[in-house]
């Protein structure tokens, strides 16, 4: 990462804007989700002895669901924090793709946090990990669920299958973040911020 590719993401309004999946859906969220002032507190005191100015990144996809719901809340507290953020699509930034496949990253959405120098000093993945347990419970209940998921690309009918029963995901995952996930995201990442500080800002 580098300040030509940081600019050349999305501001949050501008990818919500040009989103091709779930753009009611997000901008539904986005004066509903508020980052805790406790944890906006918190990350604009972890950044605030990092060499200036952090930046933040995500990588993603117009199609994840997990970005959908976690975004507005990502944009609260970043912006709360006054650390800039932008959205990069993983299909349209090679390099930033192959930098978190190199690191072992298969999923999205990926969240860097970046000092002045663009050295990265924490990292997130996905979704908060009492949400990932949550996930894989409902899929385990849901066995046709990663069925269709592998015959969705050669089968029109499971195509239409797995995005119906993807929008009931979607809901149930909504309900989560409302009841308590959306914390836990932002605490997940304010705390890898505050590990590095209290680290002297060590890798």
């Amino acid at each position: 990462m580098n300040a030509t590719d940081f600019e050349r993401g999305f501001d949050v309004e501008s990818y919500v804007g040009a989103l091709r999946n779930y753009r009611s859906f997000v901008r539904s969220l986005m004066a509903e989700a508020h980052a805790l002032p406790d944890h906006i507190r918190a990350l604009r005191a972890a950044v605030a002895g990092l060499q200036a100015p952090a930046r933040a990144t995500i990588m993603t996809e117009d199609w994840c669901g997990d970005s959908a719901c976690n975004l507005p809340i990502l944009a609260s507290l970043f912006d709360g924090a006054g650390v800039e953020l932008r959205i990069h699509r993983g299909s349209e930034m090679p390099p930033l793709k192959e930098f978190y496949e190199n690191a072992g990253v298969d999923h999205i959405p990926v969240l860097s946090i970046w000092d002045g120098g663009f050295s990265e000093i924490a990292r997130w993945v996905e979704a908060p990990a009492a949400v990932t347990v949550r996930k894989d419970a409902w899929k385990a209940d849901r066995p046709e669920f990663m069925d269709l998921y592998r015959r969705k690309d050669g089968d029109k009918d499971a195509a239409r299958q797995f995005a119906a029963l993807y929008r009931v995901f979607m809901d149930e995952m909504l309900v989560w973040y409302r009841g308590g996930m959306w914390n836990e995201t932002t605490r997940e990442i304010v705390d890898a911020v505050t590990d590095h500080a209290s680290s002297g800002g060590t890798a």
